[in-house]
């Protein structure tokens, strides 16, 4: 019997282990997680009949959502999938000292005209380069500061002058490799596929059935609070070491940051891709209210372009009112870690100044990932495809550090690697079943 080991246990780690015991039945699978509990950052936590998503609150269905869906279905749990209210659509944006509703008249006040006509006329682009410096060359400077840069921060958790725009928006920047013209692009694909309309969706209670679920079915050896110190790849074993135990197996699977990889392994560059990700420390405040329930705008959110360190609120229970009958929820997204007395201080005065909202919440709780999330700086896509051939095939990187942000890339980073398993040879024995 063949035995991975899998590190990490975030959605990246165990999408990974729900595949590859579909498609290896006969492997068995070890998962180190470094903290107490799975989730990583879909994190879900209940607090009396509030059950908060502190982390991804959901995902888009379009795109890499496939992968996610898929997951959802196979997990069983397709029925209870919901989709944000149409009123989700309507956006805010708060800049100027005064809030706004993302309209085609708040676009044209800022530049849009002028911005397409810009974009009509942009030369192809092949380079890597920030997202602000991409954003750059298809608008205007006023778009780009006062409604592209929130939409940036909040969309890929990270500052548009550092992010490369290849990993943050690799569809968007092969548009503008292939005409120059992103408006162009999209009008001739238009033309020849009938798209369908992006939605936001979720499960019920909660997105962290998704984990709770995964945790449930998989039927795996659980080894928590485990930090990985070492990985040792031979030709025909890997061994990996934590404070207290070693174990060994024939194939690993590293999800965790980057930046802790050249101190558990060495291969050749992995010191200089891991400097081309750096850490955004980011915390999320929600709040909850049963008992004098406030009234929230309809819509998504509202975005803040020069209101820092508040960058975000989200109106929970306006997005996914199925998930939260009889209650009223939002979250907070600020920069930086904050302590739980600051936190909360700082977000009945941003909902007073904001939101008009002046009754105290029932519940409150802060989420600040350990290790913040990762910003893939310029060059780092073409610096991975350098190292590739020198990551030992029986170690494979999976999840958003090596692949991306967000929830998708995660499930379908882990579905491409158990699926490009099948045309290898490292685990030939354990019978791939297609």
């Amino acid at each position: 019997m063949r035995k991975i080991l899998i590190i990490g246990a975030g959605i990246s780690g165990l999408s990974t282990a729900w595949w590859l015991k579909q498609k290896f039945p006969n492997t068995e699978c070890l998962i180190l997680e470094k903290s107490p509990q799975p989730g990583g950052l879909l994190h879900t936590k209940y607090h009396d009949d509030f059950a908060l998503d502190l982390g991804p609150k959901g995902f888009l269905t379009q795109g890499e959502g496939k992968y996610t869906l898929r997951l959802i279905q196979e997990l069983g749990l397709y029925p209870l999938l919901v989709t944000s209210n149409k009123t989700a659509k309507t956006r805010f944006i708060h800049y100027k000292g005064k809030t706004r509703k993302i309209s085609l008249w708040t676009l044209m006040k800022e530049g849009l005209p002028l911005a397409i006509v810009k974009d009509l006329f942009a030369s192809r682009y092949y380079k890597d380069s920030s997202v602000r410096e991409f954003l750059q060359r298809h608008s205007t400077k006023s778009l780009v500061h006062h409604i592209f840069n929130p939409i940036v921060l909040a969309t890929r958790a990270g500052h548009s002058h550092l992010l490369s725009a290849h990993m943050a928006f690799p569809s968007l920047s092969q548009y503008e490799a292939q005409t120059g013209s992103l408006l162009r692009s999209y009008l001739k694909k238009s033309s020849t596929k009938i798209k369908q309309e992006p939605y936001l969706a979720s499960l019920k209670p909660n997105f962290g059935v998704l984990i709770d679920t995964l945790v449930k079915k998989l039927s795996v050896t659980w080894r928590f609070s485990s930090p990985v110190t070492k990985i040792e790849c031979s030709s025909s074993s890997v061994t990996i070491s934590t404070e207290k135990e070693t174990f060994s197996g024939d194939l690993a699977i590293y999800t965790g940051p980057l930046s802790l990889l050249p101190r558990l392994i060495n291969i050749r560059g992995i010191s200089h891709l891991a400097k081309k990700t750096i850490s955004l420390d980011l915390s999320c405040i929600t709040l909850g209210w049963k008992t004098q329930r406030p009234n929230l705008p309809k819509g998504y959110g509202m975005l803040f372009s020069d209101e820092p360190p508040l960058l975000g609120i989200i109106f929970n229970s306006q997005v996914f009112p199925e998930q939260l009958p009889e209650k009223t929820v939002l979250s907070l997204l600020l920069e930086n870690r904050w302590h739980e007395e600051d936190a909360y201080a700082f977000s009945l005065a941003a909902i007073s100044e904001y939101l008009h909202i002046t009754h105290k919440p029932d519940v409150f709780s802060l989420f600040s990932p350990e290790e913040g999330l990762p910003q893939h700086c310029v060059g780092f896509l073409e610096m991975k495809n350098q190292i590739l051939p020198y990551i030992p095939q029986n170690l494979k990187i999976v999840g958003q550090n090596f692949s991306g942000p967000g929830v998708n890339r995660c499930v379908a980073s882990a579905y491409h690697t158990v699926a490009a398993l099948c045309n290898e040879k490292t685990l030939t024995k354990g019978y791939c079943l297609h």
